[in-house]
């Protein structure tokens, strides 16, 4: 299990530098408007990987687990929409972070409904309708 964690930390970690050194480029922006939707789709994801990766998910979902599922669901589901903003034809966004975002985003739907909504191993799901 350790390697498992040390190999997604690390695949992160390759895809956070090629993306910071991709909006290094300076002129990659049209706008300030486009520049504020990257920041806040790459924070969101940020926070939720930080949520996940110490642990804080976990304890928020012993004390209740609805508020860590509708936390991880807001985030996801907020993460989703701006990434696929930033795929519209009408957004003048010009390199390929707009596709790891949005790769990134549908790993985190992905995950959360597989944490919460799944069962797993014979047990049931934490969120059970």
């Amino acid at each position: 299990m350790t390697f498992t964690v040390c190999a997604g930390i690390g695949i992160l970690l390759v895809l956070a530098i090629i993306g910071f050194f991709i909006l290094l480029r300076g002129d990659s922006f049209k706008s300030e408007k486009n520049k504020s939707i990257y920041i806040a789709a790459g924070v969101l994801q940020a926070v939720h990987l930080i949520l996940y990766l110490t642990g804080l998910l976990d304890k928020i979902a012993q004390a209740n687990v609805y508020i860590a599922f509708w936390l991880c669901a807001v985030v996801s589901l907020i993460c989703l929409v701006l990434s696929v903003w930033m795929l519209l034809p009408f957004s003048n966004f010009k390199h390929g972070i707009k596709y790891l975002l949005m790769f990134i985003s549908v790993l985190q739907v992905i995950s959360t409904i597989i944490i919460f909504l799944l069962p797993e191993a014979g047990l049931p799901p934490l969120i059970e309708f």
